[in-house]
């Protein structure tokens, strides 16, 4: 054989290789590959008639899958492509795709569940009101859980269910859970107790408080409850994604310089009721959350803030801003480096 079949031997054998090992990757991405380890689960509806073209690239747009055509070598593989069946499916990004197809084939339906809206900056008592909507039983059982304050060392029944999580061991002593519930939509089914309720919520926190935003954390030696507490009065005090990042550095300043924050969101959460503006008698109030009359952060969050506040507050925007007010008709942010320019804007603003 002379060199140059040799050599051409040499290189389609290769190839050949090359290929096999290629695609004994890609069966076994197609058979066993999971997105991530979360096991938060969303419903994922298969509208009637629809393809495994169309399914397959929904699954990816949900983050349930890695690639639509792992789905569609697994389908051809097995002849599934027309066993699929319409419905809602309860899927999480930790399940593969054998898993994800055996349940869509054989009709794993989860028709029978009712939609829980959480919106950014809900206190633990307006879910509380939601939830009641639903399920009266099931919002009272929730309440005696989120309402439970064992960090005193005392045996109750939280304890077990707060044990699983380790980001819930820093909430100080006496203190409840506020602020730990993720907003979100949830997925409320006729077999679910308000701890598989409880779970979901925490999983979800979980699953949105990433360990990179941990670390960011434990390097500004701040702890998860600081800033939580401090996302939650951002998150109540202005609306945009930017703004929030501002207000979160003139807080943190404030905190540093022993100032008052004077959060009117604390206001709110003593008083429970959001008010255009609050009184002189309002911030006379007698509590540890009136941060017009105790500088530093309130005891604990005043509302569950939002994945973008609780970013902002990790990584807030400095600025040689020291004050600032809402607009309450535009909802515009008007900051102000002095308290006389403060004052001014205020009187602008009619407030």
């Amino acid at each position: 054989m002379n060199r140059v079949l040799k050599a051409g031997l040499l290189v389609t054998i290769f190839l050949i290789l090359i290929g096999m090992s290629s695609f004994l990757i890609f069966r076994s991405k197609a058979l066993d590959s999971q997105v991530n380890d979360s096991n938060v689960a969303q419903i994922f509806e298969i509208k009637k008639n629809e393809d495994a073209k169309t399914i397959g690239l929904n699954l990816v747009e949900a983050n349930l899958i890695e690639s639509k055509y792992y789905f569609y070598y697994y389908l051809r593989l097995e002849d599934l492509a027309q066993k699929i069946q319409a419905g809602n499916y309860e899927l999480s990004p930790n399940m593969t795709i054998q898993e994800i197809t055996k349940k869509i084939v054989e009709g794993e339906i989860k028709e029978a569940y009712k939609k829980l809206i959480i919106p950014e900056g809900f206190t633990n008592a307006k879910i509380i009101q939601e939830i009641e909507k639903l399920n009266p039983s099931l919002a009272k059982n929730f309440a005696e859980i989120i309402n439970c304050r064992c960090q005193t060392g005392v045996e109750c029944a939280c304890m077990e269910i707060r044990n699983k999580y380790d980001f819930l061991k820093e909430i100080p002593a006496g203190v409840d859970l506020e602020g730990y519930l993720f907003p979100d939509t949830y997925y409320v089914y006729p077999e679910d107790n308000a701890v598989k309720l409880f779970n979901k919520f925490l999983n979800n926190f979980e699953d949105k408080v990433t360990p990179t935003m941990m670390k960011s954390i434990k390097n500004q030696n701040k702890t998860l409850h600081e800033i939580l507490t401090m996302a939650s009065v951002v998150e109540k005090e202005v609306r945009s994604d930017q703004d929030k990042k501002i207000v979160a550095g003139i807080f943190w300043k404030r905190v540093d310089d022993d100032y008052f924050l004077q959060s009117c969101a604390t206001l709110a959460y003593i008083l429970g009721e959001d008010k255009k503006q609050y009184t002189i008698e309002d911030t006379k109030i007698d509590s540890p959350f009136n941060t017009y009359q105790n500088t530093g952060l309130p005891p604990g969050p005043v509302s569950n803030p939002g994945l973008k506040s609780i970013e902002a507050t990790i990584l807030p925007e400095k600025s040689d801003y020291y004050f600032f007010l809402s607009d309450f008709k535009t909802g515009e942010t008007v900051f102000s480096e002095t308290l006389e320019e403060h004052n001014i804007n205020k009187y602008k603003h009619g407030l």
